[in-house]
Formats: C-alpha cells, sequence, structure tokens
C-alpha cells in the first residue's frame, strides 16, 4: 500500500478527472515516490498548493502544501489534506476506499508571511552574471 485511499477505477481517470478539476502535472522537479504514476498540483490561492499522487496499485495520497514557486517550499513541512480529494472522488462518483488511518485535515494552514519567488532570483542572477562578464 502507497497511498491511503484505493479507487475502483482506472487510476488515469482519476488522473483525468483531477485535470478537469484544474490540476496540472508537477512536473520533473517533484520528489517521486516509490510506484508512483503521476504528480500533479493545483494552486488554491496565492500560495499554496495541493499536490495528488497516484500509485501504480490503485491508491491515491494527497497534501498541501507552500507553493513550489517559493524559495521557502524546500523546508515547509506539507500537511496531509485528504477531505479534498475525496470531495473531488465523490463529486465524479469515483469509488473509493480508506486503506489507512486518515490523519484529519488542517484547520489552520500556516505559511510565512514573506516569500521568495525563486524565479526572481534566477532573473537577477542572469542579469548579473550579463553584466558581470559583458565589461571584460
Amino acid at each position: 500500500m502507497k497511498g491511503k485511499i484505493r479507487v475502483f477505477t482506472d487510476i488515469n481517470r482519476v488522473k483525468q478527472v483531477l485535470l478537469q478539476e484544474g490540476f496540472r502535472d508537477a512536473g520533473i522537479f517533484q520528489k517521486w515516490k516509490e510506484g508512483q504514476l503521476f504528480g500533479l498540483v493545483k494552486p488554491i490561492n496565492e500560495k499554496l498548493e495541493v499536490h495528488v499522487r497516484g500509485y501504480d496499485d490503485n491508491t491515491l495520497d494527497v497534501e498541501i502544501e507552500l507553493s513550489r514557486e517559493f524559495l521557502e517550499h524546500i523546508t515547509y513541512k506539507a500537511k496531509p489534506y485528504y477531505g479534498y480529494l475525496i470531495d473531488i472522488l465523490e463529486k465524479h462518483g469515483i469509488p473509493y476506499e480508506i486503506i489507512d488511518d486518515l490523519p484529519p485535515d488542517p484547520v489552520f494552514i500556516e505559511v510565512p508571511k514573506r516569500v521568495i519567488k525563486w524565479k526572481s532570483i534566477v532573473i537577477l542572477a542572469i542579469f548579473a552574471l550579463f553584466f558581470l562578464f559583458r565589461k571584460r
């Protein structure tokens, strides 16, 4: 067992439903776990996103975390967020079972007040290098 929720349908159907719900591929920088078939993310506000992983044993895991847009994502501790996924499964009539105790969804999710977009740092570094080597 890799995830805590097992679906009784093709796992690729679940992936398609999640894509319809606004999720997108988490990309090459996500941490892949054993047996993982897909990892999808969906922003839920300006700082947080939901991350769903689908596994080869038809199970799913889900967590809420600081957006990967921010440098602080690296040290942020993701939290389980199963209620969000269960609502989507039920909305689309996808049969499932809970195969392990689910931790409660967080009532309050603390996020850093100030965050740094890592892409901004990369752009500044490129400009700095350009001007540094241009003068030589």
